[in-house]
């Protein structure tokens, strides 16, 4: 077995000699004590040490200085904040209690009145200076007062719209203030008049008939006087047809040639004593043949009724007509002056003429038949027209060759607008003929 190798040692460095330091003599034991004697032989007269100067205590007094000046300026320029004033003592406020103002007094000269269904007023003399404001009072039949509203001062009138027709009503007014009320006013009644009754609905009637080219004639009277429905004035003499055939003149021929001188119509006399024109292709039937009672047969569903009615006190026709048509508001009726001069009324219906005649009254009714459209409008006024009642005088018809303009049938088919029997009377002081 072999031996362990040993690792030499590393070499080790040379021993350095230690070396002796010696302190000079003058720093320490006698030498330095003979240094402090020299010194103190080399100042003799003294024998205490020389004290360095001191500054610090004129540094300090500076800095005081400037502190006091700082505080100083800060007390001066806020002096009042830092010492304020003392509050002052307060003084006593003496309210003086005003004089009591007495009441106001009443109100005098109090009215009502009542011009409506729906209100009545109520009007007073003001006596006070001092009132604050009005209290009305009202109370309804028997009954008892109630407050019914308040007002501002100086107010001298109070129209009360709360009322119904018919009612008694009783008013009195307090004047008021922040002292009290004054007595009441005498009191004061008004009845509030009853509403007018409601008129009667005016019936609307069916529009006229298919006018193509708006003369006046509806196309089935077009067909009926021989005239073109397209054009207005068909023989071309200044005047619709519609305008010429109301004034019994021919729309299809020169003015002033009269229906009459036509075969358009045929003349149709009664027994009774009345005379008609009516278009030649209608028929009329007599029942009773003494023509009291007559129909005219269009053939188109619609036809003219005649009947002639009795009046044997002549009565005026509008009261007639009142008296035979109960309810009926006079505001309703329409006057009617035929081309002829006849005076009469046209009824609520505004289908039926009615012409005074003597102790009788002539009736001519239009009767529809429950048609949708009014189609021989013009035709009902040109029978009207050429209408002769016995015993009764007619005008003349003007034969020049300028027809009197009136307005044609073109929207509604009346020719001749009717007027309000009341506009007439009101205008004349009249009422129809009788």
């Amino acid at each position: 077995m072999p031996e362990p190798t040993q690792t030499p040692a590393p070499p080790t460095a040379p021993m350095k000699e230690p070396e002796i330091h010696v302190i000079p003599d003058k720093f320490y034991g006698v030498a330095l004590k003979a240094r402090v004697e020299e010194r103190k032989t080399e100042a003799p007269g003294t024998d205490q040490a020389v004290s360095v100067p001191r500054r610090w205590p004129w540094v300090l007094a500076i800095v005081i200085m400037l502190v006091a000046a700082i505080g100083g300026g800060f007390v001066y320029f806020n002096y009042d904040l830092l010492f304020p004033p003392p509050e002052p003592a307060p003084v006593p406020i003496v309210v003086e209690q005003p004089k009591p103002i007495p009441p106001p007094s009443s109100p005098s000269n109090i009215s009502a009145t009542s011009t409506g269904p729906q209100n009545a007023t109520v009007s007073w003399t003001d006596t006070s200076a001092n009132e604050s404001g009005f209290r009305i009072e009202r109370r309804e039949g028997g009954g008892a007062f109630i407050e019914l509203t308040n007002l501002p001062p100086n107010s001298v009138s109070f129209q009360d719209n709360a009322v119904m027709s018919g009612t008694s009503y009783a008013y009195r007014v307090v004047a008021v203030n922040a002292s009290g009320a004054s007595d009441s006013s005498e009191e004061v009644t008004v009845v509030v008049p009853l509403a007018p009754p409601t008129p009667p609905t005016q019936p609307t009637l069916p529009p006229a008939g298919l006018d193509t080219d708006s003369d006046g004639l509806t196309d089935l009277e077009e067909s009926l006087f021989g005239t073109d429905a397209r054009n207005p004035d068909t023989e071309g003499d200044g005047f619709n047809d519609g305008n010429e055939v109301f004034h019994l003149y021919n729309p299809s021929q020169d003015a002033p040639v009269r229906l009459l001188d036509s075969a358009l119509v045929k003349i149709v006399t009664a027994p009774v004593g009345w005379v008609m024109s009516i278009p030649t292709e209608w028929e009329v039937a007599m029942d009773p043949v003494d023509g009291t009672k007559a129909t005219v047969d269009t053939r188109h569903g619609e036809t003219f009724l005649i009947s002639i009615e009795s009046n044997p006190a002549k009565k005026p026709i509008l009261q007639w007509y009142l008296d035979t048509h109960p309810g009926v508001n006079p505001s309703q009726v329409m006057a009617y002056r035929s081309k002829g001069g006849y005076e009469g009324i046209i009824g609520v219906d505004q289908l039926t003429t009615y012409v005074p005649w003597g102790n009788r009254v002539f009736v001519f009714t239009y009767d529809i038949d429950g048609q949708s459209f009014i189609n021989y409008r013009t035709t009902y006024y040109m029978m009207m027209n050429s209408l002769i009642l016995s015993g009764m005088a007619v005008d003349a018809l003007p034969t020049g060759e300028v027809l009197p303009f009136e307005p044609s049938a073109t929207t509604s088919g009346v020719v001749a607008q009717p007027v309000p029997v009341s506009t007439t009377t009101e205008e004349t002081g009249t009422t129809p003929s009788s």
